[in-house]
């Protein structure tokens, strides 16, 4: 591993650190870009108390 020298170490360490932040503004324009769920719940499938179980 002679052609490793402190050069090429810093710059595969600065590819690494490009490509993280790369990939870290795709996933933030994906979430941020995404659509909001509804306010309210959608009740309109026959389900009126999503939160109880069937035993109550």
């Amino acid at each position: 591993m002679q052609y490793m020298t402190r050069g090429i170490f810093d710059g595969i360490i600065l590819v690494v650190i490009i490509i993280g932040f790369a990939l870290v503004v795709v996933r933030l324009y994906a979430d941020f870009t995404r659509p909001l769920p509804p306010d309210e719940p959608n009740y309109d499938e026959g389900d009126t108390r999503p939160n109880q179980s069937v035993d109550d």
